[in-house]
C-alpha cells in the first residue's frame, strides 16, 4: 500500500472548497497532495506529503517546510483564476499519526472552513473523498472530484474505506485530502487520506486490482486543531465581551488602532476563532455587551465623546441594528459594567461617575433603564472594574483592582447589595482585564494581559465557581 494522493470520480464544481492543492517542491522534487481548510489561516493534510520518502514514514520536523510549498483554494477549476494561491510557512505535525496542520502565509477569505467533528466514525458509514489527483486516464487532472466511499474498519487512529462503488478509488495526487460527512449540505471533517491501493489509477501496475484506502481519523483531535490553529487579540485593545453567537461561550469586542470594531469567537479551550469585523470607525467607548432588549440576542451598549449613551439592539443574523439614544448629553461615567445585579434575570449596568461614586441603572428586559441609584459614595478608588457571576449563585458579582495593585472580588446578592471586599490576589500587574466564560466548564473565567511594556502575553485565570481560580495559564504570546 502506497501513500494515497487522488480521488477518482464525479468532478466537484464548485463544491467543497475548503479542499486545497498543494504543490510541494520543484523540478525532479515536485510533487503534489490535497488538505482541507479548517481555519481562515490553517489547512490540515497529510505529514506523509513533506516527508523525503513518504514511503518509509511520515515522522517530520516541525517549522518551516523543506521544499516550497503553495496552497490554492477556493478553486475547483484550476483552469481558472478565482480563489486564492498562497504560501505554507509553517507545519505542525502529530507524532503518532499520519497528519500535520499547515499554516498559510495569510488568512484566506470566501472560503468557509470545513467543520470539525467529534463523533467517531462507524463501520458502514458513508463518507465522501475529495481529491486533485489522478483518475483513471489523467495524470494531472485540473479539477477537484469527489466519491463516496464505505468506512469498512476502524482502528484507534485510522479508519478503512472502499469505494461505494467501482470507479471509486483513492489515486495519485491527493495524500491528505478530506473525508466527511456531508449532512443536508453541511460537511463534517472526520479523516484524512493516508495510503492506498491505488488499483484502476492510471500509472498504477496493471495486476493491481485492490482499490481500498487508509485514513487518519481527525474526529479526537478538535482540542488539538483549535488550540494550535487559534488566533487571539493579543494586538487589539479588549472592549466588551459577551455572548455574541449564542453559543455558551463568551466571545471578546476589540478595536485596533484603525477603530475597526471585531469580534472574536470564543472557543472552549480559552482560546479564539476567525475574528470578523462588525464595523469601521468605531469612535466609542465604555462599550458593553448583553440582552438588554430580552430577546435572546446579545446587544451593545456605549458612549460617544459627547457624553451620549447608545443601544445597538442585535440581531440572530449577527448584525446590529441602527443604534438608538439611552442618554443625551450627560452620559459622564466610566468603567460601566453589565449583570444582572438584581436578580430578575435582567441586564443592569453599574458605572462610576467623577465623584468615585459607583451607580446602578436596573434594566428594565426592553432596552429601557428604571431610574438610577447610588451604590456606594465617593469611595470606588479602584480601577478594571470587570462583572459576572463568579460564585454561581446566578447574581453578578465584581472585581477591580485598589491602587496597590490587589485584586478585589466584591459578592453580589439580590437587589445589588455587595458584601465587603476580599482580597483575590496581589501584585495584579496586568491590564485589559476582562471577564468571560471562556473554557466551555460553565464557571466564569478572567483573562488578562501583561501591564509591563515588552511582556507580551496574555493569561487565563480558570473559575471555579465559587469565587475563586485556579492558577494563571499563558494562553498568547504576542512578540
Amino acid at each position: 500500500m502506497t501513500p494515497a494522493q487522488a480521488v477518482e470520480g464525479a468532478p466537484a464544481k464548485d463544491s467543497f472548497q475548503f479542499t486545497a492543492k498543494l504543490d510541494i517542491g520543484s523540478g525532479d522534487t515536485a510533487r503534489s497532495c490535497s488538505a482541507a481548510l479548517v481555519e481562515q489561516q490553517w489547512l490540515i493534510t497529510a505529514a506523509s506529503c513533506f516527508a523525503d520518502n513518504p514511503a518509509q514514514g511520515f515522522k517530520i520536523p516541525a517549522g518551516e517546510p523543506k521544499l516550497k510549498t503553495t496552497a490554492t483554494i477556493g478553486r475547483t477549476d484550476l483552469t481558472r483564476d478565482n480563489g486564492t494561491v498562497v504560501d505554507v510557512v509553517q507545519l505542525v505535525p502529530r507524532e503518532d499519526r499520519d497528519l500535520v496542520l499547515a499554516k498559510l502565509a495569510k488568512p484566506v477569505s470566501g472560503v468557509t472552513p470545513v467543520a470539525l467533528t467529534n463523533s467517531a466514525p462507524m463501520q458502514g458509514e458513508e463518507l465522501r473523498v475529495a481529491g486533485y489527483g489522478r483518475t483513471k486516464g489523467e495524470w494531472v487532472p485540473n479539477v477537484l472530484r469527489s466519491s463516496s466511499f464505505t468506512v469498512n474498519s476502524v482502528a484507534p487512529q485510522s479508519m478503512g474505506l472502499a469505494g461505494k462503488d467501482a470507479d471509486a478509488v483513492v489515486c495519485k495526487g491527493d495524500t491528505g485530502g478530506p473525508a466527511f460527512r456531508d449532512i443536508a449540505g453541511r460537511q463534517e471533517l472526520v479523516g484524512v487520506n493516508s495510503r492506498s491501493w491505488q488499483g484502476g489509477c492510471v500509472g498504477t501496475d496493471p495486476a493491481e486490482t485492490r482499490k481500498g484506502a487508509i485514513d487518519t481519523r481527525v474526529d479526537d483531535l478538535a482540542g488539538w486543531i483549535s488550540t494550535t490553529t487559534s488566533r487571539v487579540p493579543f494586538d487589539q485593545t479588549i472592549v466588551a465581551a459577551g455572548d455574541y453567537d449564542g453559543d455558551g461561550t463568551t466571545d471578546l469586542f476589540t478595536v485596533n488602532t484603525a477603530r475597526d470594531l471585531s469580534v472574536w469567537p470564543g472557543r472552549k479551550s480559552g482560546l479564539w476563532g476567525t475574528p470578523r469585523v462588525l464595523t469601521g470607525g468605531w469612535n466609542f467607548n465604555e462599550t458593553v455587551s448583553a440582552d438588554f432588549n430580552g430577546d435572546g440576542v446579545s446587544d451593545l451598549v456605549a458612549s460617544d465623546a459627547s457624553k451620549n449613551l447608545y443601544m445597538w439592539p442585535g440581531r440572530k443574523s449577527g448584525v446590529y441594528d441602527s443604534r438608538k439614544p439611552l442618554s443625551t448629553n450627560n452620559w459622564a461615567f466610566t468603567q460601566m459594567v453589565t449583570g444582572d445585579f438584581t436578580g430578575d434575570g435582567k441586564a443592569d449596568i453599574i458605572a462610576v461617575d467623577a465623584d468615585k461614586t459607583l451607580w446602578l441603572w436596573p434594566g428594565e428586559g426592553r432596552g429601557t433603564f428604571a431610574d438610577r441609584r447610588a451604590l456606594s459614595t465617593k469611595n470606588w478608588n479602584f480601577t478594571q472594574t470587570v462583572a459576572a457571576d463568579f460564585t454561581g449563585d446566578g447574581i453578578a458579582d465584581l472585581i477591580a483592582r485598589d491602587d496597590k495593585a490587589n485584586l478585589l472580588l466584591w459578592t453580589g446578592a439580590k437587589n445589588a447589595d455587595f458584601s465587603r471586599a476580599r482580597t483575590l490576589t496581589g501584585g495584579w500587574n496586568f491590564v485589559q482585564t476582562t471577564a468571560g466564560e471562556f473554557t466551555g466548564d460553565g464557571k466564569t473565567d478572567i483573562i488578562a494581559k501583561d501591564e509591563k511594556t515588552g511582556s507580551s502575553y496574555m493569561w487565563l485565570w480558570n473559575g471555579r465557581g465559587d469565587g475563586n481560580f485556579s492558577s494563571r495559564v499563558k494562553i498568547a504570546d504576542g512578540s
